[in-house]
């Protein structure tokens, strides 16, 4: 059995254990060097005791690929701070803003103490605060713990083992919680080495650079890397979370010979709750150890895990008996299998109660066009096709929405006339989109109706 480790703390004191590297990352010349367990646990020690001195009650940690960053949050966890894990690329405003709010929810817990001046229900580590992604929504933020960190590292090591062996290429933005849990805290939870990734301009070429054993990435990383051939031979397993992935890429990269596993998570779980188990069908997963999965009679996916959040910053979650409402749609085969089919408010109802699944659409169409930008929304009560990433030249606008309008037409002939798309809208700029590629549909839909 595999060692569950109960904090942040608990598994620092195991670095020192250890012999091998827990990084591996690149100076500017692109000369690789290594950190070893003992040393990274001897880096957090100090940083931790210099933090005890000085740090504020709530901080924001830039979180990037460098052994700085790797450093720093572990230590302003451990030293009881709570801090707000940041994408480099989020406005300044917008940090400000989070940091106002989990100072008020800070000293509220601050005051909830026991007559020997312990906070209730923490074990003296600071929380670790996650933006959601915010595509039906706007983005909240999120409470989660080094405990329910540990214990999520614990259930993928449970699924998909790591090892001393193992080189786990990190190079998904360590803010979202897929890239901290499966391309970071995973691996140096159970001894692999983590190559920390050289920043955007090397997304592509970094497996062929540092030779990873294991890739956790979004299907389109997976997609550029397969198409320009930059997968290394030693590269066995790829994790693909965050975003739905295609057949295709999960059968270019088997014929690699290369296991393909796929992962089902969320910021409110600490990351995953189901995967990949049996490798001829990737889309079927199998519930993660402990994580309750059930379908609701309208087909949401509800679950209770021990890695649950704490809860968001100023707002309620979605609960209910105890249970978590995910928004996404699914639905469990025979062998017990969970098969997702998309998120509940990826659905427009229109007004004679029929519903309008957006990606099968948007599937279709990208398919008959060869466009890559496509989303569905509502505008007027109807469906509306909106096309991005177009030119600026009104001629050329004028053409493609012509040949848009001529694909809809065909493509509606099937479909009954409340599921019909009503018109097409064409932009000259991009569709809003996450940082793992979903479209942020409340933002479309504000768009458009302006």
């Amino acid at each position: 059995m595999h060692k569950k480790y109960t904090d942040f703390a608990e598994l620092v004191s195991a670095f020192s254990m250890r012999s091998g590297a827990a990084l591996r990352y690149a100076d500017e010349s692109d000369s690789i060097h290594e950190i070893s367990y003992a040393e990274l646990a001897d880096m957090i020690r100090s940083e931790l005791l210099h933090l005890k001195a000085e740090c504020a009650n709530v901080e924001a940690v830039i979180a990037e690929q460098t052994p700085e960053s790797v450093v720093s949050i572990f230590a302003h966890v451990m030293a009881g701070c709570d801090i707000i894990v940041a994408d480099p690329m989020v406005p300044e405003e917008q940090l400000e803003a989070a940091v106002a709010a989990a100072e008020a929810a800070k000293a509220a817990r601050e005051a909830m103490r026991d007559s020997r001046g312990r906070v209730l229900g923490t074990r003296g580590e600071g929380e670790l605060l996650f933006f959601t992604s915010g595509t039906t929504s706007r983005s909240k933020i999120v409470r989660l713990t080094s405990s329910s960190f540990c214990t999520s590292a614990w259930s993928g090591q449970c699924m998909l083992p790591c090892g001393e062996d193992d080189v786990i290429l990190s190079i998904l933005p360590l803010a979202h919680v897929f890239g901290f849990v499966c391309s970071m805290l995973w691996g140096l939870s159970y001894g692999a080495t983590i190559a920390l990734g050289r920043g955007v301009r090397h997304l592509v070429d970094d497996a062929l650079f540092f030779r990873p054993t294991i890739l956790p990435a979004v299907p389109t990383l997976v997609s550029a890397m397969l198409r320009f051939d930059a997968l290394n031979p030693e590269l066995k397993i790829v994790l693909v979370g965050a975003a739905p992935c295609r057949p295709e890429v999960t059968a270019a990269l088997r014929d690699k010979g290369i296991k393909v596993y796929l992962g089902y998570g969320l910021t409110e779980t600490s990351s995953g709750i189901a995967i990949t188990q049996d490798l001829d069908e990737p889309e079927a997963l199998y519930p993660c150890p402990e994580a309750s999965i059930r379908i609701e009679d309208d087909g949401e996916v509800t679950v209770a895990t021990p890695c649950m959040m704490q809860g968001y910053i100023g707002d309620e979650p979605m609960f209910g008996q105890d249970r978590f409402f995910t928004g996404d749609l699914g639905w469990f085969d025979d062998k017990g299998r969970l098969h997702l089919k998309g998120r509940k408010k990826d659905v427009l109802l229109m007004a004679d109660g029929t519903k309008i699944f957006c990606p099968e659409y948007e599937e279709d169409l990208e398919r008959l066009t060869g466009l890559p930008d496509l989303g569905l929304s509502m505008k007027d009560g109807h469906a509306v096709l909106v096309a991005g990433s177009l030119s600026n030249d009104p001629a050329i606008e004028a053409d493609i929405r012509g040949k848009l309008l001529k694909t809809v037409g065909n493509y509606n002939k099937k479909l009954q006339r409340s599921q019909q798309i009503y018109d097409v809208i064409v932009r000259t700029d991009s569709l809003p989109r996450t940082a793992t590629g979903k479209i942020k549909r409340y933002e479309l839909q504000e768009q458009i109706n302006k």
